[in-house]
């Protein structure tokens, strides 16, 4: 038995993405690519087999995806065996689901229960009140599901002149949805039939749909279509874009959590790091935020949404205790580099010249000084991993960084 539930994101076969992989660049001709499917309703029929081959027939799933040529909702009718899955359940049959109740001896999906109809993917069963969801819905702002997929596709061009050659990377937006303001909600009108011998449903589909309104280029003005509930997500509020702006005009820091750790090579492990904030882009329908990350000393872009704007925030003169060189007041004279004692378990910013006589800003942990010669450090540029440091000619500049901003 295949496992699919309505709201899944599926494509053909010779989509680059998979399960767990979106990361792909699409080379050649980008334009063949396929669209990203939502699964909006399964034929729940009992097992067929093919009279010639003798092997079962795969269920039929109705997919919808939105057309960049005609700037229109279009569905079509697959069956299961000529799609992968994208996004959703794991399609692969184990012997657990031998103990699974959401399917019958002869294959059909179980539509009796409430809670096994949300297991097949129906969030919205016929039991929710009306009334519930427009006042939950009208005039919200909500994207089909696959639209972070098609947003975050992108093509590669290959180039090679004089012997030199360059690659391109550029956003591949084909099929991407459009942003959709909800108009109504109705029951959908489409008479659901039973098996008279399980009492299963035939077809699974949606039982309410969304009335939505979009502007369509194509047109110069605005179209309007009936979306399945499931097939579309609601779009975030996003109220802090005053504060967020304040935010880049001050040029404070802030503390953020991060799930992907630093763990330094003496086992030490930093989840967060301080980030300035440097730019607000608008990403289709969110918002990202690129900042300046203190701590990797590199820049990236998050969403808005992640932002913890409850963080510490602080000043770049709250973080840096003493830099060196500078002008020492009461010496008058500037401090030297090559007169500074590292001290071990000691956090520091330094500016560093390789032998390729390449230079880069590195935060680092000391673990072990040895005068005139060298720094043994584990380096967050680096993941955490141990680097070795010339004191000689290698080390431009150092910030002594206040230790208890890392814990």
């Amino acid at each position: 038995m295949t496992k699919i539930k309505i709201g899944d994101l599926v494509s053909l076969k010779n989509h680059p993405f998979s399960l767990g992989s979106d990361n792909v660049k699409i080379s050649a001709l980008a334009s063949m690519t396929p669209p990203i499917f939502v699964v909006s309703e399964i034929m729940n029929s009992i097992k067929e087999f093919d009279g010639e081959t003798g092997e079962e027939k795969p269920k039929q799933v109705k997919c919808l995806f939105y057309s960049h040529k005609s700037h229109k909702f279009e569905n079509y009718w697959f069956n299961v065996k000529q799609l992968k899955l994208i996004s959703g359940f794991d399609w692969e049959y184990n012997e657990e689901d031998k103990n699974n109740d959401l399917a019958n001896k002869k294959g059909e999906l179980n539509t009796s229960l409430d809670s096994n109809l949300s297991d097949i993917g129906i969030e919205y069963p016929k039991s929710v009140l009306l009334n519930d969801l427009k006042y939950h819905f009208l005039n919200q702002q909500v994207i089909l599901k696959s639209c972070d997929y098609e947003l975050g596709k992108t093509k590669t061009t290959f180039s090679k002149i004089d012997n030199k050659s360059s690659q391109k990377v550029n956003s591949h937006l084909d099929f991407l949805p459009p942003v959709l303001t909800v108009i109504d909600v109705k029951l959908n009108d489409e008479k659901i039939s039973f098996n008279t011998k399980s009492g299963n449903q035939k077809k699974i589909t949606s039982y309410f749909l969304l009335k939505c309104k979009w502007y369509n280029p194509l047109l110069g003005s605005f179209s309007e279509a009936f979306i399945p509930i499931e097939t579309v997500k609601v779009v975030p509020e996003t109220n802090s874009l005053d504060l967020i702006s304040d935010f880049i005009t001050s040029k404070v820091f802030f503390r953020q959590e991060f799930d992907n750790h630093v763990v330094l090579n003496c086992g030490i492990v930093i989840d967060h790091s301080y980030i300035q904030p440097t730019e607000l882009i608008f990403n289709h329908y969110k918002y990202k935020l690129k900042y300046y990350d203190f701590f990797k000393n590199k820049f990236s872009e998050i969403d808005l949404l992640e932002i913890d704007f409850d963080g510490e925030n602080i000043e770049l003169s709250d973080l840096i205790t003493e830099r060196i060189p500078e002008y020492h007041t009461k010496l008058q004279e500037f401090t030297n580099v090559k007169d500074f004692v590292f001290e071990k378990d000691q956090y520091y910013r330094i500016n560093y010249r390789d032998l390729q006589d390449k230079i880069t800003r590195r935060v680092i942990y000391v673990k072990e000084f040895i005068k005139d010669k060298v720094i043994i450090a584990d380096c967050l540029l680096r993941d955490g991993e141990e680097r070795h440091f010339r004191l000689d000619g290698g080390i431009l500049k150092i910030e002594v960084l206040e230790s208890k901003f890392f814990i």
